[in-house]
Order: C-alpha cells, then sequence, then structure tokens
C-alpha cells in the first residue's frame, strides 16, 4: 500500500503535465473524424516536410559521426594529461541551448562573410547541417570512443601480422566490430536531428521546414490549431514506432566481445597538436567567435553589448538580464521538483510491485522520446478556457521543465539504487528500523551522488528549454532568456544582434559551468 502512496506524486505529475496534453492532442485531431490528419497526408506540401525532416536528419546522423572520427581515435588509443578534462568540455556543445548554438553560428557566418554575396549560408540546409554536427559530434565521441576502447585489438594485430594495411584493417574488421556503438550512437542522433526545434527555426528559416518547427508555425504564428494537432499527432506516432523499431532493432545488433586491458600509448606531440587543432576548430571555434561578436570591437564600448542587456528595448518588455534571471529561477525550481519526483519514482521503481515499477519506468522514459515542441503544444491545448490561468502562471514553466528533466534525474538514480546491497535492508529491518528511517539512511544517503547529477541535468536542461516554453503566454514575468534570445535575433539591427549574442555568452558560461559541476561530482563518487 506504501508503494502506491509514494507513486502516486509522479503518477498523478505525468496524468497532469504529459497523458492529458497527449490525449489533448489526439482529441483535437479527431474532433472532425481525423479529416485533419487525412486532408495534411494528401497534401504535397506534409510530404515536402516529411521528406526533408528525415533526410536532414539522416545526413546529419552521418556528418555528426565522421566527423567525430579523429576525436573517437583519439580518445581510444591514446593515454594524455587533461584526457577527463578534454573529455568534459566536448561534452559542452550537447547540453548547450539550441538558441546559443544558433547564435554561435549565425555569428560565424557573419564573420566570415557567409550570410550575403555569392555563398550565403543563411537560412539554408547547410547551415542547419553544420549546427548539427557541432550539436551532436560530442555523443558520437562519448558513445563509440567508451565501447572501442573497451575492445581487445587482438583480431587488429592478428590481421597487421598478415600483412594487411592499417585503413584495410580498420574497414574489414574493426568498423564491423564498432556496429553496436556505431548504430547506439546514429539512432540517439538520429531522434535528437528528427525533433530538432530551436537549431531549424534559427537557421533554417521559414523555408527550411521540418515536422516539429511546422507544428509550432501552424499553431503560434497561423493560428490553424487543428492543423498543428495533425501534424503533432503524425509526429507523435512517427517519434514512437521510430523509438520502438529502433530498440527492437539495436537488441539484434549487440555482440559480446572480449574486453581489452592493455596499456594506451602516449602520442607524440604533433599527434596532440592536430587533435587538439581539429577539435578547437569542430567546437571551440563557434564558441570563441561568438564572444567575438559579443564584443563591440568599434570603439564606443566593448563590453557595450553586455550592459545593454540592462536596457529595456520596444520589442521586448523587460530588461534582457532580467529574462536571465526568470531562467535561473526556473532552472532551480524545475531540478527541484524533478529531483522530488524523480527519486520517489525511482524509489518505486527499484522497491515496487512488478506492474507499477514498470508502469512508472516506462511512462517515465516518454518524454524522452517525444518532443518538447508536441508536449508543449498539448499544454497549449490542455490548459484553456478553466484552466487558463494555470497555463499562464509562472509555475507552470517549471513544472514543465521539470518533466523534461526527471528522466534524466530516474536513468542517474535508479542504476545506483539496485546496485545496493540487500544485506543492509535486511540489517535495518532486523534492527527493527523504520522504513522511512531505512530509506533515508540506506537509498538516499547511498544515492545522493546519482540524485545530484540527475539534478544537475535537470538545472542544465531547463536553462536553455525552447521549444516547449514558446508555446506557453509571454507575459514579461515568464520570459526566459532563450525566447529573448531568438526574439533579438530575429530583429533587424546590430544592438540587438549584439545583444543576443551577449545574453547568449553568459547563458553558455553558465551551462558549462553546470555541467563540469556534474563532472566533479561524478568524479567523487
Amino acid at each position: 500500500m506504501r508503494q502506491w502512496v509514494i507513486g502516486l506524486l509522479p503518477v498523478s505529475f505525468l496524468a497532469l503535465l504529459f497523458f492529458l496534453p497527449v490525449f489533448e492532442i489526439l482529441k483535437e485531431a479527431s474532433s472532425y473524424s481525423l479529416s485533419p490528419v487525412r486532408e495534411i497526408l494528401s497534401s504535397a506540401r506534409f510530404w515536402e516536410i516529411t521528406w526533408f525532416t528525415i533526410w536532414q536528419s539522416l545526413v546529419s546522423t552521418f556528418l555528426s559521426i565522421t566527423f567525430a572520427f579523429p576525436a573517437i581515435y583519439l580518445f581510444t588509443k591514446y593515454e594524455f594529461k587533461g584526457k577527463k578534462v578534454l573529455r568534459s568540455l566536448i561534452t559542452i556543445p550537447f547540453v548547450l541551448p539550441t538558441v546559443v548554438v544558433g547564435s554561435a553560428f549565425t555569428a560565424v557566418f557573419t564573420r566570415f562573410n557567409l550570410d550575403e554575396g555569392s555563398i550565403n549560408l543563411r537560412h539554408t540546409v547547410w547551415a542547419i547541417l553544420i549546427a548539427h554536427i557541432f550539436f551532436n559530434a560530442s555523443i558520437a565521441i562519448r558513445i563509440i570512443s567508451t565501447y572501442w576502447y573497451g575492445l581487445n585489438d587482438n583480431p587488429e594485430n592478428q590481421s597487421r601480422i598478415l600483412g594487411t594495411g592499417k585503413i584495410r584493417t580498420f574497414f574489414r574488421i574493426t568498423l564491423p566490430r564498432l556496429n553496436p556503438a556505431l548504430f547506439s550512437a546514429a539512432t540517439t542522433i538520429f531522434l535528437f536531428c528528427v525533433t530538432s526545434f530551436g537549431i531549424i527555426l534559427i537557421l533554417g528559416g521559414p523555408k527550411n521546414s521540418t515536422i516539429e518547427t511546422e507544428i509550432w508555425r501552424q499553431a503560434i504564428w497561423r493560428g490553424e490549431i487543428s492543423t498543428a494537432s495533425a501534424f503533432a499527432v503524425i509526429q507523435l506516432t512517427f517519434v514512437i514506432l521510430l523509438s520502438w523499431g529502433l530498440i527492437k532493432a539495436e537488441k539484434k545488433s549487440a555482440s559480446s566481445e572480449e574486453l581489452s586491458r592493455a596499456r594506451r600509448k602516449k602520442p607524440l606531440k604533433r599527434t596532440l597538436t592536430f587533435h587538439f587543432t581539429y577539435l578547437f576548430c569542430l567546437f571551440g571555434l563557434p564558441i570563441l567567435i561568438l564572444l567575438e561578436r559579443s564584443l563591440r570591437l568599434d570603439g564606443s564600448g566593448l563590453f557595450a553589448f553586455f550592459t545593454g542587456l540592462t536596457q529595456r528595448t520596444n520589442i521586448i518588455p523587460i530588461t534582457p538580464i532580467a529574462s536571465l534571471w526568470n531562467s535561473l529561477r526556473f532552472a532551480m525550481l524545475a531540478s527541484l521538483i524533478a529531483t522530488l519526483i524523480g527519486l520517489a519514482a525511482s524509489t518505486v521503481i527499484v522497491h515496487g510491485s512488478k506492474k507499477l515499477s514498470t508502469f512508472l519506468n516506462v511512462s517515465t522514459s516518454i518524454p524522452l522520446g517525444v518532443s518538447a515542441v508536441t508536449i508543449g503544444f498539448g499544454i497549449f491545448l490542455s490548459f484553456s478556457g478553466p484552466l487558463t490561468n494555470l497555463r499562464s502562471s509562472q509555475l507552470m514553466i517549471p513544472a514543465l521543465h521539470a518533466l523534461l528533466g526527471i528522466p534524466f534525474v530516474i536513468r542517474s538514480v535508479v542504476p545506483t539504487m539496485r546496485r545496493i546491497p540487500t544485506l543492509l535492508y535486511e540489517n535495518s529491518q532486523l534492527l527493527g528500523v523504520k522504513p522511512i528511517k531505512s530509506w533515508f539512511n540506506i537509498d538516499l544517503k547511498l544515492s545522493l551522488r546519482s540524485l545530484l547529477v540527475g539534478a544537475g541535468f535537470s538545472f542544465a536542461i531547463s536553462l536553455g528549454e525552447f521549444g516547449a516554453t514558446s508555446f506557453l503566454p509571454r507575459n514579461p514575468d515568464t520570459l526566459t532568456a532563450p525566447l529573448v534570445i531568438y526574439r533579438l535575433l530575429s530583429t533587424p539591427g546590430q544592438e540587438l544582434r549584439g545583444q543576443a549574442m551577449a545574453l547568449s555568452v553568459i547563458l553558455a558560461f553558465i551551462t558549462s559551468l553546470s555541467i563540469f559541476l556534474i563532472e566533479m561530482v561524478r568524479k567523487t563518487d
């Protein structure tokens, strides 16, 4: 009975902020006997958008993995000072807010005159592909290098003894052995590219529309709720089927390999120089140019754009720095909510009955696959009429952000709780310790570091969340930094664009700092 009481909190939270919005989308789409869905499926525009969504995701996935391979080789084959720090640094691009990535590449295109003239990358598919490489290559580096590092080198060594060259050995032996890691990285990146929103919206422009951005445009720009609902249903169905198919395919592609205990060699200085230069160009250069464009170099004050953040403009009802404060307090509230609900859900998943455990485990994983835009649109539909005030409440934003952060808390805490020896619980029971006290002394204390890691990820996600928040009422008290950055970038003028760059630099710094703190907590675990 106690497990149902504990599970009531996460179940109620999911029912209100996830299942109700999804049900409302399905209800809206079927309100005319699915006629909007049929009409969209029969339109050439839909298939054009769908085709663009799929092919740009496939190309982005291939390019992200391809450009990641030099770094993958470095982390797999060599040991050097600062390796852990470098690994932490290359994680930062993936957790950067999408509006910051959009700002960074807007700055790059301006810096190298690639937004006008004979070579114009602004609002082209090339801009999207380049940004996706920057955003997703770190995922490929993490997944594939970790897997490759553990593989035994004996098959490759035997091939080399038989006279096969390095390149041929890699393609004939090593690459097939990396299939599980390649498939895992590719499916993860592909899903992120399919549901990409901020990068497509900022860098792709109105001509390069995906299903994700079309939901937003139909609902916010055109007010076509039935059309947006139909697109959301199609997107939801596509993502669920894709996730289910990829999970089944991943299980089939899994293979057992003998682990390696061999020591890695130290790289030559020229090898390190090459790889460091490559990583800087891949990850560091866009951020450095973003920093440069945030500074005013015309002699009117180096930090004029930063000081401009304290001044109100005609296009934004609050100062940009006030929006940053909104983002920070919402992120702190979101991480607190995600921590409390994620901890309750983790306890039930580990110690609860099989049915309730499975239900919570699956239910809390679904928001990872469903896009934030779809969830935000569902909130937009659900909390109307008598619930309109709740939708415009300041608590809605941190609650919505917490929904996106809860899966990360659970994925951090559950494995730790499951590793706790059952002997500790048995001894506690024999000593007559009350269950609640036993939970505090064993589960909470032993999983505290993992809980902090999950809370840190929840904070970083909330800080840069843009897709779901864009569907909520934009009251002055609820405008967040990503929304303000997007509005500043969308308005012509050097002053406003410079302020967008300056606000992006601050947001990137805070997000990077949170990731470093997470890594520090992990190292002490």
